[in-house]
């Protein structure tokens, strides 16, 4: 028998959630996605990918990489829909009760520097507007201001989000239809012209398509943090897997798709047109000698774009992940915080140069992850979870010294494979977990440690459903 060891599991921002908590409507979640999609990284991505390809190529990259990850936010946000549970805490099936904390922190580092890279240009944005009206400067006040405010709105939580999105995201996306049209006017561009523009062949179309998934495929492994709050029918959450994530089809790939392409449009123009990644000194350089008002009103957008994505996608999965480290002395509003403090001083924008690489590095830390979540949820428990003993210490998923040696082995190889393959690799990786995965699983730990949803033996029920408080079972 393995040590003992005690690992607390329960907390009250991760248990599952209450019909009457599942207040956000299938139009409320478009907007929400909006806002999370409408971040300038893909706007820096897209300007920095010219001319190594070209416009056609970027947009087709952004298009195909984009519709694979909506496809695995609809897929893997099905158990926060059927069962209400946060990413963190479903892990601990993949990974046992203290192995999930490895796959956890992986997902939460992407985001937490993300965050503090788009605080930075929000703030960037901020600084540009205080010496434009008050001739005034100090970009590390306005950063640590800005990011005191995104942390106070998620600490507030999902209502205080989702009221924010759905505010801001039309606003965003009516400007950034016209801060597209000024471009264009400015360097006399049209659609015709831009697209026949060739790249150099400096990168291929596979590597731009993993690009583009680097971005959000963070946010596939953790769509159930949210999804886990859609409204769904009690019938249709029992029923069949298309009746339970409709709504959820609906709004995340109308929601990311639209965000996406039109910044991926709007930084590439800008790539093309002044040869500058920066959308912030791009609209200084273009509106500059115009309209204070409109310049200001176009920094405005900026800062917008970045709260609404930071708030939701970059504070809301690292807090979540922070309470599940010590979900008994932790609230949501305390690891948001820790979070956003940690992105702050992290200073990522000082790797602001290198934005392609990271969302390749981070494709390679997160792909084997997704494919590991897939190949457990889908085709061994195939949909059905034991949640009670999920939240309980000593539980079926407990395994070797409550880490899953099935998981570790075939993370490894699969984010390996990334740096191999490079242009395709996130399906390479996301192959190869399965493909690990799988026997390893079926034919090994889930005999070992007996897993009976994995071989058909029951239908799993669970009163956790209804928020009951569980017994603890013998500390692990």
């Amino acid at each position: 028998m393995s040590q003992k060891r005690e690992v607390s599991l329960q907390g009250k921002d991760i248990m599952p959630t209450l019909d009457k908590e599942r207040n956000i409507s299938t139009f409320g979640f478009f907007f929400l996605w909006v806002g999370i999609a409408v971040q300038l990284a893909t706007f820096t991505t897209a300007a920095q990918l010219y001319p190594s390809l070209s416009p056609g190529q970027i947009v087709t990259a952004a298009l195909l990489g984009n519709l694979v990850v909506a496809a695995l936010l609809v897929l893997l946000g099905d158990f926060g829909i059927k069962y209400g549970i946060p990413y963190a805490v479903y892990i601990r099936a993949c990974f046992g009760y203290l192995g999930t904390h490895i796959p956890a922190t992986v997902r939460a580092i992407p985001a937490i520097f993300w965050f503090g890279f788009q605080t930075w240009m929000g703030a960037f944005a901020l600084n540009e507007i205080t010496i434009i009206l008050f001739d005034y400067s100090n970009l590390t006040l306005l950063i640590i201001l800005f990011g005191a405010i995104q942390i106070i709105n998620t600490a507030m939580g999902i209502d205080a989000i989702k009221k924010f999105e759905i505010l801001a995201a039309p606003s965003i996306l009516i400007i950034g239809i016209y801060l597209q049209y000024l471009i264009m006017t400015q360097f006399d561009i049209t659609f015709s012209s831009l697209f026949t523009l060739e790249g150099d062949g400096g990168l291929s179309l596979g590597y731009g398509i993993v690009v583009f998934m680097g971005m959000y495929i963070t946010m596939a492994l953790n769509a159930s943090d949210f999804t886990r709050f859609l409204k769904v029918k009690n019938a249709d959450k029992k029923g069949s897997w298309f009746k339970a994530n409709k709504g959820s089809a609906v709004s995340q790939v109308l929601g990311l798709l639209s965000s996406m392409i039109l910044f991926t449009i709007i930084g590439m123009t800008s790539g093309v047109a002044t040869g500058n990644w920066n959308p912030i000194e791009t609209m200084t350089a273009v509106l500059g000698e115009g309209s204070p008002l409109v310049l200001v009103l176009c920094l405005a957008f900026v800062i917008l774009a970045q709260w609404s994505t930071n708030i939701s996608a970059n504070l809301l999965p690292p807090g979540y992940i922070i309470v599940n480290y010590f979900p008994k002395k932790i609230t949501f509003a305390t690891g948001a915080i820790i979070a956003g403090t940690i992105g702050l001083v992290m200073q990522p924008w000082a790797f602001a140069d290198a934005l392609p690489q990271i969302l390749i590095i981070i494709s390679a830390l997160l792909s084997p992850i997704a494919g590991i979540m897939f190949c457990d949820y889908y085709f061994l428990r195939k949909r059905q979870l034991n949640i009670e003993e999920l939240y309980q210490s000593g539980g079926q998923y407990e395994y070797w010294n409550n880490v899953n040696p099935a998981a570790l082995i075939s993370y490894v190889p699969a984010g390996l494979s990334v740096f191999f393959f490079p242009d395709y690799g996130f399906f390479t990786a996301f192959l190869i977990s399965n493909a690990l995965y799988y026997p390893l699983m079926k034919f090994w730990i889930a005999k070992k440690y007996y897993q009976p949803e994995i071989f058909g033996k029951i239908e799993v029920q669970h009163s956790l459903a209804q928020q009951q408080p569980v017994e603890k079972k013998e500390a692990i």
